[in-house]
């Protein structure tokens, strides 16, 4: 089974993954450009693709998910963790350049991202979930706010007892 972490840093985020990063001195297998296109894997190859603390940091997230897309079997598993937009962690990082939020994975799904990419497939939501920092009471109220109605936590509740990572799980559809 070939797992790819992309953007791997010093700690890949699973044993025996392949890890791809730009900078020296990371857990890096494959020293690359991760903002040139297209990356140095072949097509259709990998069957889980880990993406931790990585999208986040890129101006054309299509872009990436195309090239994630395009590197991935049929089937795959994609994992992605970010910070949710309303995380001091996500402005914290002058190195962040977009903030996502819970619905920002809609964009992936087939139908929309085929508009996008003006390629065919796209992806699936498997399981998306907000998780919160440790404050036991104040994350305990945004969990439940968030499980009652997620689009009613972002709107009026997120700056108040803000997501620390949105985790996503797609499945590759080609």
């Amino acid at each position: 089974m070939l797992i790819l972490d992309i953007g791997c840093g010093k700690n890949k985020q699973e044993p025996g993954a392949i890890g791809l990063d730009r900078q020296p001195g990371s857990d890096a297998d494959i020293l690359c450009e991760l903002t040139h296109f297209p990356w140095p894997i072949r097509d259709s190859c990998a069957e889980r693709i880990c993406l931790s603390h990585f999208l986040e940091h890129h101006s054309d997230v299509l872009r990436v998910m195309a090239e994630v897309h395009r590197i991935a079997k049929p089937g795959a598993e994609v994992v992605i963790v970010t910070p949710h937009y309303s995380s001091p962690d996500s402005y914290t990082d002058p190195t962040h350049v977009v903030h996502l939020g819970f619905h920002s994975f809609d964009y992936f799904v087939q139908a929309s991202f085929e508009n996008f990419t003006y390629g065919a497939g796209g992806f699936r939501i498997l399981d998306r979930r907000l998780t919160f920092g440790g404050n036991f009471l104040l994350d305990n109220l945004g969990r439940m706010m968030a499980r009652i109605s997620i689009d009613f936590y972002e709107k009026h509740f997120a700056w108040i007892f803000p997501a620390r990572n949105i985790h996503c799980r797609l499945g590759v559809v080609k």
